[in-house]
C-alpha cells in the first residue's frame, strides 16, 4: 500500500528550516523522518526547534475537519508510563518522553482545521461577456475594491465564442517562465481551441477541426472526447475515430521563438478494437498524464488502458465494474505516482435514492495494488463528476469537481469531507428588501457582507442561496454560472496553487493560499519549542534528578506555549445535515487547565522510587495534553454567523 503519511511537500516561508545559515523560503520535501532537502536542488536542509518542522517530520498531518469530534492522543496513558517490572534506562526514559512529545505535536496539528468556507483567495480573476455580440474576452476582477461580479451571458449564447458552452474538455498549463501567464487547450465533440492568457488577457490562438495546423493535410476530428496535457505535450481522444492523439505543446509553455504558440502533431495510436487489442479502441473518452505515463478510458470497452509517453503498452484496469458505475474522471497524483479514478453509483437506501461517489487508487509496479473508497460527500441525483486535480503546494491536498460543486479532499482521509464550493454560490443575494414592493434583488458577494472585517471575511464562497419565491429565482436567471466544466490546480512559485475554472459564463482563474487555507484556534501558526531536538541527556553520562527535571521542564514548557496561545474553542453548526465550520468562541476554562501543585509535576531528592515518581510527573502531564484537546472540541450549534441575507450574529 502506498505510504501517504511519511512522505510530505510544503511551501515554508522560512519558520521551519535554514540553509547555509539562512532562513529557507521555498518548497521542502521528506521521505525520511528527520531529513529535509529542498525540491528544486535536493540540498538538505536545517531544522529550526518549532512546532511546524515537529509536526512536518511526524506522521500526522494538519487533517483534521470539523466533524472530528472525539480525538484521542495517538499515545495512551499505558505508552507513557513504565510498568511496574521496568528497570529504568536511558534508552526507555527517552522512549517515553519521545511519546509525551509526539502527543505534543499532535496537540498542535489538532489545534487546526482546514476550512470548510472554501477558497481563501482575496483576489478573484475571471473573463466573461458582457455582451452577445463581443469577439473577445472581458478580464475583470473581483476584490475588496471591485467587490461586485459584472453581469454576463452564458457562452452558448454568444454570437462569436459559443463554442466555449459546448465544452466536453479543458486542460492548462502555466508558463514555465512568466508565472502570470498560462496555456489553455478547450475542445468541443468538433474543435480544439488553444488559448494563453494572463491576468489581463485571455486570447485564442487557434480553433481548429483538423489534426494538424497544415492545410496539407484535411484530416478532421470526428468526434472528440477528451483532453490532458504536461508541460510538454497535448494528448486528444478522438472518439469518433477511436484513437488518442499526442502534440507537442512546448512553445506554448516556455517561449521557444521558433515553436512559440504552435501545436505539432507528433503521433497517434489506436484503431477500433475489443479490450484484449493492446492499442486498439472502442470510443476512448476521457484521459489523465504524467510526464511517463497516458492512462486512457476506453468506454466501448469498459477499460483503462495505460501507455507509456510514446504510447507503448503497459497494462488495463479491468477491476471496476463500469456496468454499475459510471465512469467520472481519473488523474495522476503528481507526488505518489497514484492513479486516482472517480466513479459514481445511484443507490436506494430507506427508500431514498442517493448517488455516492467512489474513488479507485491504483499504484506500484504496474498499477497492480488497489484500493477502493466509499467517499463520504454525497452527490446530488442530477450532479456527475468532471475532473480531478492535484495541489502543487501541499502534498496531502487533492480536488474533485462535478458540473456542480468542487470538493476539496485529504489524500491521507480521502473519505472525509473538508468542505466544497458552487458555481451558483458565487453571488450572495441580499433578500432583506423583498418586504418593499417591486425592490430588486441586490448581487452582492463575500467582501460587502454586513457587520464582516474584510481581513476575516476570506472570500467564503459556500454561502447559501435560497431564491425563495419563483419570481425571485427568475430575476437572477442567466446571472448564475450552473455548469462546472474543468477543473485544474498548478503549482506556483509560491504558497499559492494556481486554480482555473471552467463554467458555462466564465473562466476563473485565481490563486489560493492553500499554506493559509486553515481555521486555527492559536493566537499565530507556529511557535519555538524544545521539540523532538530538544532531549540533551548523554547515554554515557550518569542520570542525576537535575537532569531528568530539566527534561521534564522542556516538556512541560511546550505545553504551556500551547495553552498561553490558544485563543478559544472551534464552533460551528449544522446547515441541511452537513457540520459547517464557523469562526471560534472562547469558551475555555482556563483556570482548571492546572489543579496540581506545580512541585508535583517534578521528582525530588527525597523520592527514591524513580520509576513510580516519573509515573506520577508524566501522568499528570497527559492529562494536561488530553486537556488541551477537550479545550478545542467544536462547540456545535453555538452562535455562527447567519448564512446569507442580513448580516451580524444570530443564535442557531
Amino acid at each position: 500500500m502506498r505510504d501517504y503519511l511519511t512522505y510530505k511537500k510544503v511551501y515554508t516561508s522560512g519558520e521551519m528550516f535554514t540553509l547555509t545559515g539562512s532562513d529557507f523560503h521555498g518548497f521542502v520535501e521528506t521521505g525520511n523522518i528527520g531529513s529535509a532537502r529542498e525540491v528544486s536542488t535536493g540540498k538538505s536542509l536545517t531544522s529550526k526547534n518549532t512546532y511546524e518542522t515537529d509536526l512536518f517530520f511526524s506522521i500526522d498531518f494538519k487533517d483534521r475537519v470539523i466533524s472530528d469530534i472525539n480525538i484521542t492522543l495517538p499515545n495512551q496513558l499505558d505508552d507513557c508510563l513504565f510498568a511496574l517490572n521496568d528497570n529504568f534506562t536511558y534508552e526507555l526514559f527517552r522512549y517515553k518522553l519521545q511519546n509525551l512529545r509526539e502527543n505534543n505535536t499532535f496537540v498542535y496539528s489538532e489545534l487546526f482545521i482546514s476550512s470548510n468556507k472554501l477558497p481563501y483567495t482575496d483576489s478573484l480573476r475571471y473573463a466573461s461577456l458582457s455582451s452577445n455580440t463581443l469577439t473577445a474576452f472581458e478580464i475583470r476582477t473581483s476584490d475588496a475594491t471591485t467587490p461586485q461580479f459584472v453581469s454576463n451571458i452564458k457562452f452558448e449564447n454568444s454570437h462569436h465564442l459559443s463554442a466555449f458552452g459546448y465544452i466536453v474538455g479543458a486542460t492548462a498549463q502555466p508558463n514555465l517562465e512568466h508565472d502570470d501567464r498560462f496555456s489553455l487547450f478547450v475542445c468541443t465533440s468538433s474543435d480544439l481551441i488553444c488559448l494563453t492568457g494572463s491576468n489581463t488577457d485571455l486570447t485564442i490562438i487557434e480553433d481548429t477541426t483538423g489534426y494538424e495546423t497544415t492545410e496539407e493535410n484535411n484530416l478532421t476530428f470526428k468526434e472528440l472526447g477528451g483532453i490532458a496535457s504536461t508541460d510538454k505535450y497535448l494528448y486528444l481522444s478522438d472518439t469518433g475515430n477511436n484513437t488518442v492523439l499526442r502534440y507537442d505543446i512546448a512553445g506554448y509553455v516556455n517561449n521557444d521563438s521558433s515553436l512559440r504558440n504552435k501545436r505539432n502533431y507528433i503521433e497517434l495510436v489506436g484503431g477500433f478494437g475489443d479490450s484484449r487489442r493492446q492499442t486498439k479502441f472502442v470510443r476512448p473518452t476521457k484521459l489523465a498524464v504524467r510526464p511517463d505515463t497516458v492512462a486512457v478510458f476506453d468506454s466501448g470497452n469498459k477499460v483503462v488502458k495505460l501507455f507509456d509517453e510514446k504510447f507503448n503498452y503497459i497494462t488495463r484496469i479491468t477491476s471496476i465494474n463500469f456496468n454499475t458505475e459510471t465512469f467520472g474522471a481519473m488523474g495522476f497524483d503528481p507526488d505518489f505516482g497514484s492513479l486516482y479514478i472517480l466513479t459514481h453509483k445511484d443507490v436506494v437506501t430507506n427508500n431514498i435514492n442517493n448517488r455516492i461517489a467512489y474513488l479507485y487508487r491504483y499504484s506500484g509496479d504496474n498499477f497492480r495494488f488497489k484500493e477502493e473508497i466509499i467517499l463520504d460527500d454525497k452527490l446530488d441525483l442530477d450532479e456527475y463528476i468532471v475532473d480531478i486535480s492535484f495541489s502543487g503546494t501541499d502534498s496531502n491536498y487533492w480536488y474533485f469537481a462535478t458540473n456542480k460543486t468542487v470538493y476539496k479532499k485529504f489524500k491521507t482521509r480521502p473519505t472525509k469531507v473538508i468542505g466544497k464550493y458552487r458555481a451558483e454560490r458565487l453571488y450572495l443575494l441580499n433578500l432583506a428588501t423583498q418586504d418593499v414592493v417591486n425592490e430588486p434583488i441586490t448581487i452582492n458577494n463575500r467582501w460587502n457582507f454586513s457587520d464582516i472585517n474584510f481581513s476575516q471575511a476570506q472570500f467564503i464562497w459556500n454561502l447559501g442561496t435560497k431564491f425563495g419565491e419563483a419570481a425571485a429565482a427568475e430575476q437572477v436567471t442567466g446571472l448564475l454560472d450552473s455548469t462546472i466544466n474543468s477543473y485544474s490546480i498548478f503549482q506556483s512559485t509560491s504558497s499559492f496553487d494556481k486554480t482555473y475554472m471552467l463554467t458555462d459564463g466564465r473562466l476563473y482563474f485565481f490563486d489560493e493560499p492553500i499554506t493559509a487555507s486553515y481555521q486555527r484556534v492559536l493566537k499565530d501558526v507556529n511557535y519555538t519549542n524544545y521539540g523532538s531536538e530538544g532531549f540533551s541527556l548523554n547515554p554515557d553520562s550518569f542520570i542525576q534528578q537535575s537532569t531528568i527535571n530539566l527534561e521534564i521542564r522542556k516538556l512541560i514548557d511546550d505545553i504551556l506555549t500551547l495553552k498561553n496561545n490558544i485563543i478559544g474553542r472551534f464552533s460551528g453548526s449544522y446547515n441541511n445535515d452537513i457540520l459547517e465550520l464557523a469562526d471560534y468562541n472562547y469558551n475555555v476554562e482556563f483556570d482548571k487547565f492546572i489543579t496540581q501543585e506545580i512541585e508535583n509535576f517534578y521528582i525530588h531528592g527525597n523520592e527514591e522510587n524513580l520509576n513510580g515518581v516519573l509515573n506520577r510527573c508524566f501522568k499528570l502531564i497527559y492529562e494536561l495534553q488530553s486537556k488541551l484537546i477537550n479545550f478545542v472540541q467544536p462547540d456545535i450549534d453555538s452562535s455562527v454567523q447567519r448564512s446569507y441575507t442580513v448580516g451580524g450574529i444570530i443564535e442557531i
